[in-house]
């Protein structure tokens, strides 16, 4: 059905002046669209085109709902086509661009090539109607550069060929009819030979060329053969003009008679008032002929105001229509601005809200790890020291003389306030960080434990914020610290490396555990936490100690 409404679409749009209707194919009673498109083409009443028309409105409606593209360029250019017959030649020419907007937006292919080409073939119909022949030369080029069937070509170059007819330019219509009738003679088409033969036979007649008259009565033969009711009537007119023009007006009456006949076969009243109108222009009498030039004039003066007019009520149309659109985008571009305003101060508040709440969160947990902190190193106060200081006492009250014992108990219990001192003191990580930290490290280095650094030349401390070098040497006092007392390790390696993050890898060789996350290793923990740092510690027992801080 698609296919059948293609071809259909591209004649109905052809057809200007010497006509190239074709007869629809097949069309069943109870389907209503090919009834309507036959409508279209062949209307039976003065109401037919309006049925016609409201039928596809709704159907060009009923297909943009369901974004079934092509259907809704048919439909349109149908549209188009109508509105064209009514005589609303600039609503016809805004369906027909409204088309083109929709093929435009659609991958090339035969069928929007032959749509483009119909719908230019139409707006050069509308142009010619109104009589803007340069617009409608413009459309017709158009429509012929994307041709690709020589049928196609043919009818194009006929319509072109049409205009300079209208326009009196003989030599260019011969030329596009000669080419029009070359084209026809490589299709198997009767009808569109028949018409550019009989075209071509008229306008070599107004250029006095030999054999203008066997062509326009070959192309009438052709016409009667195939039964092209709308041929023959242009024949017999041409046919009429010829004689007439050679001052025979027996024949040019004759033939003007059986135009007339063939209007009336037709039952079409804008034939019967050509043919009647040609008739007229054959009567002796001067003031018959003054009338009927009188009235030509008339009609051509009314039908370039009525196309003025109808341009400013559609550009007035137009015009309002724009301003109504501008209203309703002003709108919607005021309600987006209310909407996009409102969506601001939400996120706004929203952005405050969460600040706060992960500032406030950010204090807890800073509290929390100052309470951890501290309650570890009570702990450790109380358990290492604290415990000493009693059992030192406890010899004072059982040995008052043995003040060697008592000296060596009060220089452990010095050393270990010192370290406890030194793990929470200040410390000046700004001066010379590098060797700080070597020497944290050679520190923990004895007889029974060998510690090894590697690439901690290699790591740029000036690009390290100063609260990261307090937690890093911080962690890294209490892993030696833990592994002094607990690993029982002979070999520690703490190693160092650089990218995008700091990484530093500790790794002992000592009897491991079972890993607990208390005293030591909790404070460590909180201490990398406190910086966005992460620490992953790893052990298992008699299989050493390992852990990798990243900060």
């Amino acid at each position: 059905m698609k296919q059948l409404l293609i071809s259909f679409l591209f004649f109905v749009v052809c057809n200007n002046y010497g006509y190239c209707k074709n007869r629809p194919i097949s069309y069943q009673t109870g389907d209503s669209l090919s009834y309507y498109y036959y409508l279209v083409d062949n209307p039976k009443t003065s109401s037919s085109l309006t049925k016609a028309y409201v039928f596809f409105n709704k159907q060009i409606d009923k297909s943009l709902e369901q974004k079934d593209t092509i259907s809704s360029i048919n439909y349109l250019r149908l549209k188009a086509i109508i509105q064209n017959k009514l005589g609303d030649y600039y609503g016809s020419e805004t369906t027909a661009v409204r088309a083109l907007d929709l093929v435009e937006h659609l991958p090339v292919n035969d069928f929007t090539q032959e749509s483009k080409m119909g719908i230019f073939n139409q707006l050069g119909r509308i142009n010619s109607e109104l009589l803007n022949y340069e617009t409608a030369l413009e459309y017709y080029n158009k429509a012929l550069s994307i041709a690709q069937k020589p049928i196609t070509a043919s009818i194009i170059r006929n319509n072109i060929g049409l205009i300079y007819l209208e326009q009196l330019n003989y030599e260019k219509a011969e030329k596009e009819f000669l080419s029009a009738y070359k084209n026809s003679l490589l299709s198997d088409d009767k009808k569109e030979k028949a018409r550019a033969l009989d075209n071509l036979g008229y306008v070599q007649h107004k250029l006095n060329r030999e054999a203008s008259l066997e062509k326009l009565n070959e192309a009438l033969k052709m016409r009667v053969e195939i039964e092209d009711n709308d041929g023959i009537y242009s024949s017999y007119k041409n046919l009429s003009q010829y004689h007439k023009d050679k001052n025979d007006l027996d024949k040019a009456s004759s033939y003007a008679n059986k135009a007339y006949l063939a209007a009336k076969k037709l039952n079409s009243a804008s034939y019967i008032e050509d043919a009647l109108s040609n008739i007229i222009s054959l009567s002796p009498d001067p003031k018959t002929l003054e009338y009927k030039k009188l009235k030509d004039s008339i009609e051509s003066a009314k039908q370039i105001a009525e196309n003025k007019y109808a341009l400013i009520k559609f550009n007035y149309l137009k015009q309002e229509q724009i301003a109504n659109e501008n209203k309703i985008l002003q709108e919607k571009e005021k309600a987006n601005r209310v909407f996009y305003q409102a969506l601001g101060v939400l996120i706004l508040t929203t952005s405050f809200f969460l600040y706060f709440l992960l500032k406030s969160k950010h204090r807890k947990d800073k509290i929390q790890i100052v309470y951890n902190t501290e309650s570890s190193i009570s702990k450790k106060i109380h358990d290492e020291l604290a415990n000493d200081m009693y059992y030192a006492m406890a010899k004072l009250q059982n040995d008052p003389n043995n003040n060697e014992d008592l000296l060596n108990d009060l220089e452990k219990i010095y050393i270990k306030t010192r370290d406890i001192s030194k793990g929470i003191g200040e410390i000046d990580v700004e001066t010379n960080f590098q060797e700080l930290l070597y020497d944290l490290l050679i520190n923990y280095n004895s007889e029974q434990v060998s510690i090894i650094t590697k690439n901690l030349n290699d790591i740029d401390w000036n690009t390290v914020e100063q609260l990261k070098k307090e937690t890093i040497y911080r962690i890294l006092q209490e892993l030696m610290t833990n592994m002094r007392k607990h690993s029982k390790a002979t070999v520690v390696l703490v190693s160092f490396s650089q990218n995008n993050k700091l990484v530093i890898d500790y790794k002992d060789n000592g009897i491991g555990c079972n890993l607990k996350k208390s005293g030591g290793l909790q404070n460590a923990e909180n201490r990398i936490k406190s910086i966005n740092g992460t620490i992953i510690f790893e052990s298992k027992k008699d299989n050493g100690f390992k852990a990798k801080i990243t900060i």
